[in-house]
């Protein structure tokens, strides 16, 4: 696996569907109201079988769509995703959010050239929406380029000391240019938290592998996962640092 595949799992890409308000009105509002919740739940079949039938309306919002394609990026179908993203007209409200889902989708496809673009547009038409800046961080770690990447996350974090995303893009970016001290300092007391999800628990454990600590990154990597996950992961952890 290339670093660049690992950087698609690990990197957290947050979400645009905050970038809109409420994009129903009269029939969509109420499909719409169902289709949020079933995502929220984690059924994301079910929402997507209710965003394609508030997208269908006549006369439905185009955040509408970019909601369903966000709903399919969850559901790891970037491919479907960009093809809903082709109906976002180019001078659509919704522009903005439909790039940065576009972005977060060719991450997925392992294309960051596409990714930078998308992200970068995304930042021209919202310059003050950090979803925006870390999409665009992320492309850039992708395609190597770690200090740009790296310039982007601080800029995220001069805005929102606190963001969670921020700190662990930025700890990611660090290890993989080797500064491994620093990017442990970030995430390490992220990863101890009472309110750690388990894929920052699971970066930690990253890391510590990158770093050769398998002691550590096992240790890690235990807390979410059984002994055989544990062992495939540190396999792969060896993998990526030769």
């Amino acid at each position: 696996m290339s670093r660049m595949l690992l950087l698609a799992v690990a990197l957290v890409l947050v979400g645009c569907s905050a970038m809109f308000g409420d994009a129903g009105s009269g029939q969509t509002a109420p499909v719409l109201r169902l289709a949020r919740a079933a995502r929220a739940n984690g059924q994301i079949t079910t929402a997507i079988a209710l965003y394609r039938e508030a997208a269908a309306v006549p006369g439905a919002d185009d955040a509408v769509l970019v909601e369903l394609a966000s709903a399919m990026i969850d559901a790891g179908a970037p491919e479907d995703a960009l093809d809903v993203l082709t109906q976002v007209p180019a001078r659509s409200a919704s522009r903005a959010a439909s790039l940065l889902a576009e972005a977060h989708a060719n991450v997925l496809l392992r294309r960051p050239d596409a990714a930078l673009q998308a992200a970068e547009q995304a930042q021209g038409l919202a310059p003050d929406d950090s979803r925006a800046e870390l999409a665009r961080g992320v492309a850039l770690d992708m395609l190597e380029r770690h200090q740009e990447a790296q310039a982007a996350y601080h800029r995220v974090l001069e805005r929102s000391p606190r963001s969670v995303a921020a700190r662990n893009d930025l700890a990611l970016s660090l290890a993989l240019s080797g500064q491994f001290t620093e990017a442990v300092a970030i995430i390490g007391p992220m990863a101890r938290s009472l309110t750690a999800t388990p894929r920052i628990r699971q970066n930690l454990a990253l890391i510590y592998g990158l770093m050769g600590d398998r002691h550590d990154a096992e240790a890690i990597s235990r807390a979410d996962l059984d002994a055989t996950a544990t062992a495939a992961n540190l396999r792969l952890f060896d993998l990526v640092r030769r």
